[in-house]
């Protein structure tokens, strides 16, 4: 644990062995390293609680962890708390239920790591084609099959006031367009739609709105 926290090379190794299940990961971190400080508090010893403390500090500042570190007691906040985690956790539960769902969130997971892993155009474009494929999955089941295609079991929630307006349901179907237009996300696309090349927060962005509406669309159309 040691080594984990103060040797950077090692943390970073370490760090990439843990599976990438999109925004589960770094929660376990945060428990670990947790229940590390309520392990060491049993020695009573103020020094080594202030060690440690200071080793984690430098550990969240070295990675750049998106938690907050609370003293009394020691715990790690992700600053999103669980809402996010919540989310995932029921787009995990629905998809159990049904093999086309279970089959294209493995699908969204796998080029979710590999981006990770190694982040090139190839691989962002194969994680955002994914992810739409997963969203367009989870509307179409939701739909209750009556709709086989993304755009369609959009308009239909759209027709049904599913979402709270026109314009927030645009933000879906943008997002779907742009997977359309884009070249060799989805299909061949459009050049002249080009402005930039990927960067790493278009994939996340994209992953986010694709994902969060597979969380949320069969809550949505009940």
């Amino acid at each position: 644990m040691a080594t984990l926290i103060d040797q950077p090379t090692d943390s970073r190794a370490a760090l990439r062995r843990i599976k990438s299940d999109f925004f589960l990961n770094g929660r376990s971190v945060a428990i670990l390293l947790s229940d590390v400080a309520t392990a060491l508090a049993q020695y009573e010893s103020a020094e080594i609680d202030d060690a440690y403390r200071e080793r984690v500090v430098d550990f969240l500042r070295r990675h750049e962890l998106p938690y907050r570190l609370d003293t009394h007691p020691f715990r790690l906040v992700p600053l999103l708390h669980g809402e996010i985690d919540s989310l995932y956790a029921g787009l995990r539960v629905r998809a159990d239920r049904d093999v086309h769902l279970r089959e294209a969130l493995a699908a969204f997971e796998t080029a979710w790591a590999r981006q990770s892993a190694e982040w090139n155009q190839h691989t962002a474009k194969d994680a955002i084609r994914m992810a739409s494929l997963l969203a367009e999955n989870m509307l179409v089941s939701a739909s209750a099959g009556r709709e086989n295609e993304f755009s369609r079991a959009l308009n239909r929630m759209r027709r049904e006031d599913r979402f709270p307006s026109n314009d927030f349901a645009n933000i879906f179907d943008r997002a779907y367009t742009f997977a359309n237009t884009y070249p060799n996300i989805r299909h061949p696309g459009n050049a002249d739609c080009v402005k930039r090349l990927l960067r790493k927060e278009d994939t996340l962005i994209a992953a986010l709105l694709f994902v969060g509406l597979s969380a949320c669309a069969h809550d949505l159309c009940e």
